[in-house]
């Protein structure tokens, strides 16, 4: 929906390209890809308005990200999109071919976790998969474990989990059903299965995170693996909802530039400055997800105090996932669980 151009801008003509979206004559602008929704709101202001009013460079949005349509526009040589919110399974998958390698004399790698940075992306913020319970049902005698996720005969009643496949899904079921944390990859993808079998008829596979977030609001289900965002709006609208601090899975999500762009240069320096400590604490706040820097300390409510994986009374249950050998078998194993999900 298009602004007013009466409502929030202000006199100047930056400030007003940079409020209504416009760009005047000479004015550089960027186009971000990501997921849409209120998400990305957070991202517009967290990001994009600063580096607006520190460089003067306007943005244009869109979403949500698809990766064939990425591919296309390289394959095509018509690329009109310079910076995308995306996996950083695809950030490795992709690099080099679909996606720019990054200047890292532009880009501060040191930044960030050295297992988390890739030469096409960097991390933008940790998302956990955290599993919840309904405590109307579950009150008097709650899960503790993830294996209690796979366990219906205890823990009878619905299931929902991500839209993902390489969200976490899988390590879940691993870790159910005895894997170490240690020894979680390469993925048995077939053992997954057979775990996830146990609970197939009583488990919703949602299309979307928006989803997850409405069944446990509407109180469709009992049981849910749900993203830190998601849990965060759930809880806030009312969801009767407790995590168990057993396994957490923990991504990232990268910021990349598409092998092509027009403005590669603006972009590096984009994502460079969306990893300075106050715009990653500003996000965290805004989206309810984990930042990336160490050091970096929002300033969590307590509704985001319960669910954050990184607080030092949940952190030992953090699993992180491991981008590089989704990047390598990421096609192979969706059609595999595309196969399994409709037989």
């Amino acid at each position: 929906m298009r602004r007013s151009i009466t409502t929030g801008c202000l006199a100047s003509v930056l400030a007003l390209a940079a409020a209504c979206g416009a760009s005047g004559p000479g004015t550089p602008t960027l186009t971000f890809v990501s997921t849409g929704s209120s998400f990305q709101d957070n991202q517009k202001t967290a990001w994009q308005q600063p580096f607006t009013t520190e460089t003067g460079t306007a943005f244009r949005n869109d979403g949500p990200v698809d990766e064939a349509k990425l591919r296309t526009m390289v394959e095509a040589g018509k690329v009109t999109w310079d910076a995308v919110d995306t996996s950083a399974a695809a950030a490795e998958q992709y690099c080099g071919t679909y996606l720019e390698k990054l200047d890292f004399s532009v880009v501060d790698r040191t930044a960030f976790p050295p297992e988390t940075v890739g030469e096409c992306g960097v991390p933008a913020y940790y998302y956990s998969i955290i599993f919840m319970y309904d405590t109307r049902k579950f009150g008097a005698n709650p899960p503790t474990r993830i294996a209690d996720f796979f366990d219906p005969v205890r823990f009878p009643g619905r299931r929902i989990v991500p839209p993902e496949v390489a969200a976490g899904l899988l390590e879940d079921a691993l870790l159910a059903d005895g894997v170490p944390a240690e020894r979680l990859y390469p993925l048995d993808v077939d053992r997954a299965l057979r775990k996830l079998d146990v609970i197939k008829g009583v488990t919703t596979f949602a299309k979307t995170y928006g989803q997850v977030q409405q069944s446990m609001v509407d109180g469709q289900v009992d049981l849910a693996l749900v993203s830190t965002a998601r849990a965060h709006q759930a809880l806030k609208a009312g969801a009767p909802f407790e995590p168990v601090w057993d396994k957490t899975i923990v991504n990232w999500n990268d910021l990349v530039v598409p092998k092509g762009s027009a403005n590669r240069d603006l972009a590096m320096r984009f994502i460079a400055f969306t990893g300075r400590p106050e715009q990653s604490a500003r996000f965290s706040e805004l989206a309810s997800v984990q930042p990336v820097h160490e050091g970096v300390k929002p300033a969590f409510d307590d509704v985001q105090r319960r669910i954050d994986a990184f607080s030092p009374e949940h952190r030992h249950s953090v699993v992180l996932g491991n981008a590089k050998w989704w990047a390598g078998n990421f096609d192979a194993v969706t059609r595999k669980f595309t196969a399994w999900t409709a037989g």
